[in-house]
């Protein structure tokens, strides 16, 4: 069974089974794009409603919330989306994250330049280059 995949260096895409998840809509990307950003960690709530909506967001900002992640827990593997008081916890392994594997590619590609390595480094540094499609979450800035 292949794992699914998230992407973020450029439009936000899931990827099960070499076909696109349908994530719903912007809000509910939003969520998701910021709780990969912190893929592993607990994010509050309000820390939550504060990135989704700003200083002024509306009194059913905490249940909108609570509605994207019951949508985002039916599209993703279960178990992977937790409640974790005071917030949600989102945990993908490494390899399905293509900001984790450039980090890795790029970290690999420095440490095989600084030892002479180059043609690997090349290498490296090319499969790096080649995860980004655009502007990483282009989508979500204003």
């Amino acid at each position: 069974m292949e794992l699914m995949e998230f992407r973020i260096l450029g439009p936000l895409e899931a990827i099960d089974d070499e076909q696109a998840i349908p994530l719903g809509g912007t809000k509910q990307r939003a969520l998701l794009a910021r709780l990969l950003l912190d893929s592993g960690r607990a994010v509050a709530g309000e820390r939550l409603v504060e990135d989704l909506w700003g200083e002024t967001p509306p009194e059913t900002a905490r249940k909108m919330i609570q509605v994207y992640v019951s949508r985002l827990r039916k599209l993703l593997p279960e178990g992977m989306l937790q409640t974790y008081p005071p917030g949600y916890r989102l945990t993908v392994p490494p390899e399905t994250l293509d900001l984790d594997r450039f980090e890795r590619l790029r970290a690999a590609g420095r440490r095989a330049l600084e030892e002479g390595r180059s043609e690997e480094a090349a290498g490296d540094l090319r499969a790096a280059l080649a995860l980004w499609r655009g502007r990483a979450l282009a989508e979500f800035v204003a």
